[in-house]
């Protein structure tokens, strides 16, 4: 399967960063993460935000947001509602959201992020062969015809007469 690289989505956002009003960039793997629970945008990237270490503050939410469309919007409705899933954890740090993958989440990614990779790149995983093959609907095995080896025989006279 072909490399995903999810800050790609970012690139505007990425070359307008100011590390001294938003702190440090999300990284790959945060983005990545951020993604399997929701499509790349403003959400995600408050999500993969609130990923780093010391999280994210509200300030910085709706800088991040502005730097999209240049409207200074609050995202933190995806981010809510994974925490109210139990999908991810709020650690309690006075004014910043920092959260981490809760076991639930864990689950999660385990099993839909693949299917996200696909998404985005278009390839489809290989699926490992479990139990019997399963035959064609389309062709059953008794109607396809074997092709023989032997050659029709022709007897002598009927030879005679192809000949003549």
């Amino acid at each position: 399967m072909a490399q995903v690289k999810h800050i790609s989505y970012y690139t505007n956002v990425m070359q307008s960063w100011s590390k001294a009003d938003l702190g440090k960039a999300p990284t790959e793997a945060q983005l990545a993460l951020a993604h399997v629970f929701g499509r790349p945008g403003k959400q995600s990237m408050a999500v993969a935000m609130a990923l780093r270490d010391g999280g994210v503050s509200g300030k910085q939410i709706k800088l991040a947001s502005a730097l999209f469309d240049g409207k200074a919007t609050p995202q933190l409705n995806h981010m809510r509602d994974l925490i109210a899933a139990k999908l991810f954890t709020r650690e309690p740090v006075s004014g910043a959201y920092v959260i981490t993958l809760a076991p639930k989440g864990q689950q999660f990614v385990d099993l839909h992020g693949a299917k996200a990779a696909e998404k985005v790149t278009g390839d489809k995983p290989v699926a490992k062969a479990k139990g019997k093959a399963k035959r064609s609907k389309a062709t059953p095995a008794a109607a396809v015809e074997t092709p023989t080896s032997e050659a029709p025989t022709v007897s002598e006279g009927q030879q005679a007469e192809m000949t003549a």
